[in-house]
């Protein structure tokens, strides 16, 4: 996924700011497609400039103009043709598994410390998406859009879900390494 398709997402809502752009990541996708403000205006630029964006520019007296970007048609085009088509496989990246990786250069102390800092961290992020589900689970039953509330909260479940398997394997871990067990688990209980 790029920037550029998760804000012409946005902009099929209802045409925006920046700083609402802004306030939409960080108040729905953020956990797992964080953008900054000024990756945000650049990114704006350009699908200004590719025509998938229109600006509309309001003059306000004492204050900075305000810019509200709308989706164009051949931005309306871009986007369907963007979710419609299968992505291509990536990559997955996690730098606290290359710790991990090489966690037997260290001893036990060492890595449990990295462990149960890994183990707040995600118990954090667990706390804020359960958060964020519970808000979505009151607005469903009034919204008028539910079949796109639905698809949000799919995301949230992924997120949830993800984030509980990611625990329960740190604790494990955990676990194992305060046990002195340096036993790996079994291929059966990896693939329940």
């Amino acid at each position: 996924m790029s920037l550029k398709h998760a804000i012409l997402g946005f902009l099929s809502f209802q045409p925006m700011t920046g700083y609402d752009l802004k306030k939409a990541f960080d108040h729905s996708v953020q956990f797992f497609w964080p953008a900054n403000q000024s990756q945000i205006y650049r990114t704006l630029a350009d699908l200004n400039e590719e025509g998938l964006v229109k600006l509309e520019i309001i003059a306000r007296e004492e204050r900075l103009d305000m810019k509200i970007y709308h989706l164009t048609i051949a931005g309306q085009a871009e986007f369907h043709r963007w979710l419609s088509t299968p992505l291509p496989h990536q990559d997955y990246r996690e730098a606290f598994l290359i710790q991990v990786y090489f966690g037997g250069k260290i001893g036990d102390p060492e890595t449990i410390l990295l462990l149960q800092h890994m183990i707040q961290d995600v118990e954090s992020a667990l706390a804020q998406l359960v958060a964020m589900y519970q808000i979505y689970m009151e607005k469903i039953e009034q919204a008028d859009a539910r079949r796109d509330l639905f698809f949000n909260m799919l995301t949230l479940e992924y997120g949830i879900s993800s984030n509980q398997a990611a625990l329960n394997w740190l604790n494990s871990v955990q676990d194992r390494l305060k046990a002195g067990s340096y036993s790996p688990l079994e291929l059966k209980d990896l693939t329940r």
